[in-house]
């Protein structure tokens, strides 16, 4: 399992939670946030929104197998994962206007 150091610990507490709220993330008391989610909203972000290559991307992250960055670290597109499940839905005549 991915361990935190110290200094990554305190990082986080000092600068990266502080950075996400005040950008309008709402983080609950409990809820973990640290540098591995910011790996992997980057990532994320970089292949599906920006149209990084992936490679590209696997070189930012310093991953030896571009399949560590695929299989893990990006996940399909939000926007077209949505899309494609209120197709389903309206064409099962389940669709309303706030899940389609």
């Amino acid at each position: 399992m991915w361990a935190r150091s110290p200094s990554a610990f305190i990082f986080v507490a000092d600068h990266l939670k502080p950075a996400a709220k005040k950008t309008g993330v709402h983080i609950e008391d409990g809820q973990r946030l640290g540098l591995r989610n910011l790996r992997h909203s980057l990532s994320n972000w970089l292949v599906n929104k920006a149209k990084v290559e992936p490679k590209t991307v696997q070189g930012i992250l310093r991953h030896a197998k571009i399949q560590t960055t695929l299989d893990l670290y990006t996940q399909g597109d939000g926007d077209e994962t949505r899309a494609a499940q209120g197709e389903y839905l309206t064409a099962r005549g389940v669709a309303t206007p706030t899940v389609q």
